[in-house]
């Protein structure tokens, strides 16, 4: 297994990046190719991959304006991976590549109900710090999640 940093003419890579926000969040709630090629190009977009090049798992970070934070915008471990401790992996190797960059605070929401996601986040050093009431429209509550890097 390796970490990987989705480049712009990863094209194959791209679509099934693409394929995994359809299978993982549905049609509606995934990224789309517009947000994709948005992280490849002006966040970070890494990828775990197993020996032959398949995606295991999928973070997308975009910078905070003026800070030395990143938002994980997304993140997500292909269905007939998960419970294999790949999401952990990819997040502290993703980690990792951001503090020696000079990130100093990662941030993300997660539905409240999620437990597996929070318990993940826990795990790897996320704390909750708020809960956002109606963040994506009535009804859509999130918990924001920090890590400090330093």
């Amino acid at each position: 297994m390796r970490i990987y940093e989705v480049k712009p003419e990863d094209k194959i890579l791209i679509k099934e990046i693409f394929q995994n926000e359809i299978e993982s969040f549905g049609a509606d709630g995934g990224a789309d190719m517009w947000l994709i090629m948005s992280f490849v190009r002006y966040g970070k977009l890494y990828v775990l991959l197993d020996d032959e090049n398949k995606i295991l798992s999928v973070a997308q970070y975009q910078a905070i304006f003026n800070e030395k934070k990143l938002f994980l915008y997304g993140f997500s471990t292909v269905k007939k991976y998960r419970g294999k401790g790949y999401g952990k992996e990819l997040l502290l190797k993703s980690h990792n590549l951001l503090s020696e960059m000079g990130v100093e605070e990662l941030l993300l929401t997660v539905a409240p109900d999620n437990v597996v996601a929070i318990e993940l986040y826990k795990k790897v050093g996320y704390s909750e710090v708020e809960f956002l009431e109606d963040e994506y429209g009535e009804g859509v509550d999130r918990l924001v999640m920090k890590k400090s890097l330093i």
